[in-house]
């Protein structure tokens, strides 16, 4: 039997990545509450103000999918997830979080793996997004943090801090922003390597899903669970069984003619015995 995916959880891979955000915004409210360098503190602060709009798509996606938009927004929390829009307030996420957890321990591990597999191709650029976001994230808190009093630097704040690494992470490279220290330039070099390595990956990825021969995307699928290639992959054992009784019925006959074949000679034999004839040579 197919498990059924609970009213309120959407694409796995989608609440995954948004639960994988909500975990970094719940972490940068923290560093700019808590962390002494200013450095970090500004590039956090400015990081969730960047990404409050996905956050605010995601409120408003939620509240045209409910069946009920009130009682998404009064029962299923729905109050909590516009409130938590705001970077400081990011805190009433936690509700939405909890709720994610549950129905994905819910599900199960096999039905969510089943799931990203069907899913794969957003579920990768989803997960890739975010790991961009984060990487571009500590990246802009590292070379801040090593630009800062370096002489000639020209990273003076988080925004350069995040656009230097945005453009180096997708190997841009603009040259207006740069690490001019030993240190920075040694983060700057990993954030290089980081986003060939992520890039390709989603490229590679993404390409080998439209790659991928029919046959063999649909073997994938149903091992996954999509009930129309579980459909195809039952009509094709019943094609075989069908072929295989088939033969099977044909040898037995085949056994059945020779049985006869061989009576029939062992009573011509014995007839032939009883009249006294020598046997046929």
């Amino acid at each position: 039997m197919i498990a059924r995916r609970p009213s309120e959880l959407k694409n796995t891979g989608y609440e995954l990545f948004m639960l994988l955000l909500s975990a970094l915004s719940m972490i940068n409210l923290l560093i700019a509450v808590l962390a002494s360098p200013a450095a970090s503190r500004e590039v956090a602060i400015t990081m969730d103000v960047l990404i409050l709009p996905i956050f605010l798509a995601d409120f408003v996606y939620r509240l045209i999918r409910a069946p009920s938009p009130a009682t998404y927004l009064v029962k299923d929390w729905g109050w909590a997830d516009l409130v938590a829009v705001l970077p400081l307030l990011r805190v009433f996420r936690l509700p939405r979080m909890a709720r994610t957890v549950r129905q994905f321990r819910g599900e199960g591990r096999e039905q969510l793996v089943r799931d990203l597999v069907v899913s794969r191709a957003a579920a990768t650029f989803l997960i890739t997004m975010f790991l961009v976001i984060a990487v571009v994230e500590l990246a802009g808190i590292a070379i801040f943090w090593a630009e800062g009093n370096a002489p000639g630097a020209n990273i003076h704040n988080s925004g350069d801090a995040i656009w230097w690494g945005l453009v180096t992470i997708t190997t841009v490279g603009y040259g207006d922003r740069y690490p001019v220290s030993a240190a920075g330039r040694v983060i700057g070099g990993l954030l290089l390597f980081a986003g060939i390595a992520l890039f390709s990956v989603l490229t590679g990825f993404i390409a080998n899903v439209f790659l991928t021969p029919a046959g063999r995307r649909r073997r994938i699928a149903a091992r996954a669970g999509s009930p129309e290639a579980l459909l195809d992959e039952l009509r094709a054992l019943v094609r075989e069984q069908e072929q295989a009784a088939a033969s099977a019925r044909a040898r037995l006959d085949d056994l059945e003619r020779l049985l006869i074949l061989r009576e029939r000679a062992t009573a011509r034999e014995r007839t032939q015995a009883a009249a006294g004839l020598p046997p046929p040579s």
